[in-house]
């Protein structure tokens, strides 16, 4: 067997902090964490310059087989498809139905916690103008009922009172 390659590397106060950790979490050799994390970094190295938290939400979200990813496109036809069906009203009831259940889920969760996890579905682009004031940016202006009416439901189920404002292509949430 040939002997491993030794290399001394220097740590700043953080990552030392980190390393003390890992260690005392894994119970694993100072050898083998500097191993799995080089490999995981080299591995996913191009995830470097998204946003972390965004990919942990992804991760969370489709791992567990709950949620899919839609393409736009097919996102925007449904909802066109819906607009024009005569048992349209059934959608909506259902809808309602559906995001009460997630109020349940974000029970205790902020306002900023619920948005910022729909951001990540991509169904708007937060603004925050104020404290408690938020401009939800659609994609496209049939998306603003399906989007209003569900945090409507979210909000009322989770106890947050908010006022919900529409514009062309935007929701004004005003957290009261």
């Amino acid at each position: 067997m040939k002997n491993p390659v030794r290399v001394t590397i220097a740590f700043d106060d953080e990552s030392h902090e980190i390393f003390n950790r890992l260690r005392e979490k894994s119970r694993q050799s100072q050898s083998e964490i500097i191993r799995k994390a080089l490999k995981f970094y080299y591995t996913h190295q191009d995830l470097e310059y998204y946003d972390s938290e965004k990919i942990k939400i992804y991760v969370e979200m489709l791992a567990e087989g709950e949620h899919v990813i839609l393409d736009i496109d097919h996102w925007i036809a449904f909802l066109r498809l819906v607009e024009t069906h005569p048992e349209k009203d059934k959608f909506w009831e259902l809808h309602r139905e559906v995001a009460k259940s997630h109020a349940e889920q974000f029970r205790g969760k902020s306002v900023d916690y619920i948005l910022e996890r729909l951001e990540a579905c991509n169904f708007f682009r937060i603004n925050r103008t104020a404290e408690n004031e938020f401009t939800l940016i659609l994609g496209n202006e049939i998306t603003k009922n399906f989007i209003k009416v569900f945090l409507e439901e979210v909000f009322a189920g989770v106890g947050i009172n908010a006022e919900i404002k529409e514009d062309l292509t935007k929701l004004r949430v005003k957290v009261l």
